[in-house]
């Protein structure tokens, strides 16, 4: 009984461990396939890893190592082939590329090697066309997807080389060529694609003899489809000639070459695809279906334009000098897709394929892209936003930048193509881009030489012969040279490798034309002659200037220089007078040498003696390079002699005064560096000082970025020599009334009236030429009328003079013209005298009567208004003047920190904060207090020790009075307190024990405050000095 037992117990166990197995299997089996179908999702992933990998794991899954049963393969091909209808973007990509990989993989393989395979070429092809067959009554959309995949698997059959190996098929490649052909006819929205796997087939067969046949297979139907006059026929064409010449048959092409001359016409209908108008091998066949127009160009150009210009690269080679691409692209871009009738989306082919040949054709070819037509459209396209080709042809332009951006050598061929011929030099202003300074910005320093030499010739010859026209061009290309100079990125390597060099041969007194040139040294003297010279009557013909350089341009060249100058003289060009004193040279040398320039500026005697001393002395100084040993103040009085000539070479009659008062200046600070009587160096000394301020005063005046930039360069190199007398005649400046007669008093003028120098329309942004600001005004009128009783500022009361006198003004014309027409006056509260009509009208005779009467009356109001506008600039010229004095103290104070003559500059600037001051100075005084007061933080710069500490004691007082009078502004205030409080500074830094005294200062102030409820004095200066004495104490200072 036990035994019987024990046995079916052992039976149940064994039944149980059969039953395990399958079981075990069923879940290895669910698991792989989980997997596999992770595989299946990954190939239709954004990410090329994903695909990658996952493609690589499914071909390793299936390789003949892992030995896949004949049923998974085929389930495998059959989903992969199923995948290539997928929606979504990338699974065409991942499936295509998988089963490409596995098709060649598993016909590589042996025979015996998978005996149970039935898998052959034509199977696969019968595969493909039935798997990717819609079924049932499926949307457009998903049948266009099958209809895709259906070609996606034809292709990946190809790629895959199983019709080729490991034996030639030749029924199912020709199996496989009537599905892509009959798509290709059938199906127009797929034809470039069908296209492209036909080129490919080509060229899979590597031009073997072995495949001839089946390369005439391809060609012969090209015909039986009706596709030789197709793009995608000249592709299969094209690519055939390429490698199977031999196989083409005669009589489709001349000399069977789609490409030929005699073909251009045809083959440019072609390319257009017009093929209701292009010549077909059956005019009334219809065969060949249009389709939708495609918004691409086909690949057929590439291929096309590909063979053109090889062709042209074995000419070169062959020492054939007849190039046939810039007539190709005549014909077939040019004259066909930019034709006035063309349709803008021909159009847009065009801007493509200009955005694809800019980057791929060689040097030599750049220019033939710039066609006429294509320029015309290109220039049309670009200049208003609302064209329809706007965004296309702004797409075509930054092409061309890339090529530029891209490779040396590019920027002058593209350049002379935009701004030559069928192109402009105004291209930028005319199609609102910056194209051409683009370019410039980009060309390297050979190319740029070139392109200099380019433009100088369009200022010679403009291509016009209206005089407008000519200096609207001239501007243009001046300010191209001036962008030129300001956009360069390259002049540290410049200054090292070029610069320096072209001023040690100046330097060894190399004559100009014996120095070798480069970009900047053709950009100057371009400007140089145009801006100073005109040409002599043995002046060769082909440099006249036609029409001839006008005044106004003149005087443009003029500024575009100047502004050169400036840029150049902020990126440090060797040293600061080296590019002045280059300008000045080529002047010089084309005036002394040249007989076929002569000087524009014409002169009496006795300026031209003046301006030939003023050369000598500029010689001595630049042969020494030092005076008296001190380098700097060399650099900075060449510098104000060079740029002091230049204005009198601009014909500015102020330079030659200037000339004199430079030669005082130079002569007294020589003096004081010699060992001379002690009483004459101190007279001289002073007068040179004197001078040699209201040199840079005069210079800071001036309305050239420039000359300010150079009176404040100047004036910071002699910063240390400023006397206190020199100081105060720059302060005294900064309390000048702000009205007629304080620009009288500052610009030396008499009663004549003040002309303001209007800038002319060529100046824009490109000039340096500083446009005065009037936005202040209305305000400043405002603030100024509410003055309180304790301002002192001779400007308010002035003001109140003007807006008295205006209203006089208005009275005195309200009541001449009251009298004349005999009416009563406005009454001030408004009741206006009865009449009647009768006493009010008037009949014509009396009217003409008072006509001339009232053209007086207006006459006299109109000089009314033009003294008011007078005024106003009048303000406005002194409180420019004022700002520009404010600048000259900043560089001073900055430069002169610890000098005790720093104190001197207080007060004066102090009060330009007040709150009835000029809006723009008091910001700029109020600036440049902070930035002084900054400098001991950041710099630790030492304070000034003054001899004289009852000055400062003073000036202390000084300051607390001050600020009683800023009428609660804020800038004033605080200005007011950091000033005091650095005056504390400079008191306890002399001795310690000067503290107590400062804080008596401050605790009379503060009583004064505390007992006055209306004291317009603002705590702010107690808390700064507290502050301020807690963290010295802390400090233990």
């Amino acid at each position: 009984m036990g035994s019987k037992t024990r046995k079916r117990e052992r039976e149940a166990d064994q039944i149980e461990k059969v039953e395990e197995a399958p079981a075990k299997r069923r879940r290895q089996s669910n698991t792989d396939q989980v997997k596999l179908s992770k595989l299946y999702a990954d190939l239709a992933a954004e990410e090329d890893d994903v695909r990658l990998e996952a493609a690589k794991q499914i071909i390793v899954n299936f390789s003949p190592e892992n030995k896949p049963s004949a049923k998974d393969v085929e389930d495998a091909l059959v989903r992969l082939i199923k995948g290539l209808c997928s929606q979504r973007k990338a699974a065409r990509v991942g499936f295509s590329l998988t089963l490409t990989e596995l098709l060649r993989q598993r016909f590589a393989a042996t025979k015996d090697d998978d005996e149970d395979s039935q898998l052959d070429a034509a199977s696969v092809i019968k595969m493909v066309e039935e798997k990717t067959k819609a079924k049932g009554n499926v949307p457009g959309k998903e049948k266009r997807d099958h209809t895709i995949g259906k070609l996606f698997g034809f292709k990946a059959i190809m790629q895959s080389s199983i019709l080729l190996e490991p034996e030639l098929s030749l029924d199912s490649w020709n199996k496989l060529l009537d599905n892509v052909y009959r798509m290709a006819r059938d199906i127009p929205w797929l034809r470039e694609e069908c296209g492209m796997v036909l080129v490919e087939a080509v060229r899979s067969l590597k031009g073997q003899l072995q495949y001839r046949r089946c390369v005439e297979e391809v060609l012969e139907r090209l015909n039986t489809f009706k596709l030789v006059s197709t793009p995608e026929g000249v592709a299969v064409w094209l690519t055939v000639k390429a490698h199977y010449p031999e196989a083409l048959p005669e009589g489709v092409w001349h000399d069977k070459d789609p490409l030929a001359k005699k073909e251009r016409s045809r083959l440019a209908k072609i390319l257009k695809e017009d093929f209701n108008k292009s010549e077909s091998e059956d005019a009334k066949d219809k065969t060949t279906k249009t389709g939708t127009t495609n918004p691409n160009p086909s690949f057929t150009w590439d291929l096309a334009f590909a063979e053109i210009l090889q062709r042209d690269e074995q000419s070169k080679s062959d020492s054939k000098d007849k190039v046939e691409f810039p007539q190709f692209w005549i014909d077939t871009v040019d004259s066909n897709l930019f034709s006035s009738s063309a349709s803008h989306e021909r159009k847009a082919w065009g801007f493509k394929l200009l955005s694809s040949m800019i980057t791929r054709v060689p040097d030599g070819a750049v220019s033939a892209l710039f066609s006429p037509n294509l320029m015309r459209t290109l220039i049309n396209q670009s200049k208003k936003e609302d064209r329809f080709l706007h965004s296309a042809a702004l797409a075509a332009l930054s092409s061309v930048q890339l090529r530029v951006d891209q490779e040396d050598g590019t920027a002058l061929p593209i350049f002379v193509a935009l701004t030559s011929k069928h192109g402009s030099i105004e291209f930028d202003r005319i199609t609102k881009t910056k194209t051409l300074e683009q370019i410039l910005a980009s060309a390297d320093d050979k190319s740029l030489m070139e392109i200099v030499r380019h433009l100088k010739s369009l200022i010679l010859r403009p291509d016009c012969e209206e005089q407008a026209v000519a200096d609207s061009r001239r501007q243009a290309i001046a300010d191209l040279l001036l962008n030129t100079v300001r956009q360069y990125k390259r002049y540290e390597k410049f200054n090292e490798k070029t610069f320096k060099k072209d001023v040690a041969h100046r330097r060894e007194g190399r004559a100009a034309d014996e120095r070798k040139s480069n970009w900047l040294r053709e950009i100057l003297e371009t400007l140089v002659e145009c801006a100073y010279f005109i040409p002599s009557k043995s002046a060769d013909t082909k440099k006249v200037p036609l029409p001839a350089i006008s005044d106004r341009s003149r005087a443009m060249f003029q500024e575009r220089l100047s502004s050169c100058l400036t840029k150049l003289l902020d990126v440090k060009l060797g040293a600061r007078s080296d590019v002045a004193l280059m300008v000045l040279d080529m002047i010089r040398a084309k005036s002394d040498k040249s007989a076929k320039l002569d000087l524009a500026f014409k002169a009496d005697a006795s300026v031209l003696g003046t301006m030939d001393k003023a050369l000598n002395t500029l010689d001595a100084i630049s042969a020494t390079g030092s005076i008296a040993g001190n380098e700097l103040a060399a650099q900075g009085f060449m510098l104000l002699y060079s740029l002091t000539l230049l204005q009198a070479y601009n014909g500015e009659g102020d330079a030659v005064m200037m000339l004199d008062d430079l030669d005082a200046s130079y002569k007294a600070f020589e003096a004081s560096r010699k060992t001379s009587s002690k009483k004459k160096n101190k007279v001289s000394t002073s007068d040179g000082q004197n001078a040699f301020v209201e040199i840079v005063l005069s210079f800071s005046g001036n309305t050239r970025t420039l000359f300010r930039r150079i009176g404040e360069e100047a004036f910071a190199i002699f910063a240390s020599e400023i006397s206190a007398e020199g100081l105060r005649s720059l302060t005294e400046i900064l309390d000048t009334e702000e009205n007629l007669e304080g620009q009288k008093e500052l610009f030396n003028q008499g009663d004549e009236d003040v002309e303001e120098e209007d800038s002319s329309d060529d100046e824009e942004d490109d000039s340096d030429v500083e446009m005065v600001d009037g936005e202040e005004s209305n305000s400043d009128a405002a603030s100024e009328s509410s003055d309180s009783d304790s301002e002192d500022d001779d400007s308010d009361a002035s003001d109140d003079d003007e807006d008295g006198e205006e209203d006089a003004e208005l009275t005195q014309f309200n009541n001449m013209l009251a009298l004349t027409l005999q009416t009563s006056k406005p009454n001030v509260d408004g009741d206006a005298a009865e009449e009647t009509s009768d006493e009010s009208d008037m009949d014509d005779d009396q009217m003409m009567a008072l006509d001339p009467h009232l053209s007086k009356i207006f006459k006299e109001r109109s000089k009314t208004t033009s003294k008011k506008k007078e005024r106003e600039d009048a303000k406005q010229n002194v409180v420019q003047f004022k700002s520009r004095v404010l600048d000259l103290l900043a560089v001073y104070m900055e430069k002169q920190y610890s000098n005790p003559l720093t104190l001197e500059v207080l007060l004066p600037v102090l009060r330009r904060t007040r709150a009835n001051a000029n809006k723009q100075t008091a910001d700029k005084a109020a600036k440049m207090l902070k930035s002084f007061f900054d400098t001991r933080t950041k710099r630790k710069a030492p304070l000034p020790k003054p001899e004289n500490t009852e000055d400062v004691w003073e000036l202390l007082k000084g300051i607390h009075e001050e600020a009683k009078l800023g009428n609660g502004a804020k800038v004033h205030a605080d200005a007011c307190g950091s000033a005091s409080l650095h005056v504390v500074k400079v008191l306890v830094g002399l001795e310690k024990a000067n503290y107590a005294g400062v804080v008596d200062v401050y605790a009379e102030t503060q009583k004064q405050w505390f007992a006055d409820k209306k004291s317009p004095l603002q705590p702010v200066l107690f808390t700064q000095f507290q502050n301020w004495s807690i963290n010295a104490r802390q400090q233990g200072k």
